[in-house]
């Protein structure tokens, strides 16, 4: 059953501790590029959602970047760095997350080829209502219905 931070469920979504198809709807924001194995954590999302269920999140996909890649990964319990250190923001431990990936044009075919399904994405420009600007993207995902 995950972990307890603060009274607060936490997860790993590369190895989730829920049953099989417990959940309609999945939701992550902002967390695709803090993973170090995105494919493991996009099959276990499709794992514990109900046929028909959908994954609806939210990553940065950068303009102008043909092909997605990794830029750190985990060997044994050591990180290695692909490319040099970025970090984002973090409202909990030392404030930092490490970014292991950077995603581009490719980032719906590997979404999709990872969760064996169909991965659209939404763009919502509205300046009235303060969207307007670079990532954007709502990612969603859909497991397949079995007939």
């Amino acid at each position: 059953m995950g972990t307890l931070v603060n009274g607060v469920r936490c997860e790993n979504l590369e190895a989730l501790t829920f049953a099989d198809e417990t959940f309609d709807i999945f939701i992550t924001q902002d967390v695709f590029e803090h993973i170090f194995d995105p494919e493991r954590a996009a099959r276990e999302i499709m794992r514990v959602l109900k046929p028909g269920g959908v994954h609806v999140f939210t990553a940065p996909k950068h303009k102008g970047l043909s092909k997605s890649y990794q830029r750190a990964r985990l060997l044994g319990d050591q990180i290695e760095h692909i490319k040099e250190e970025v970090y984002h923001g973090n409202p909990v431990g030392d404030g930092r997350a490490l970014v292991t990936w950077d995603y581009g044009d490719d980032f719906e075919e590997l979404l999709s080829h990872w969760s064996n399904s169909t991965t659209i994405t939404y763009i919502n420009r509205d300046r009235k209502l303060g969207l307007d600007g670079e990532y954007l993207e709502v990612f969603v995902s859909r497991k397949r219905v079995l007939s």
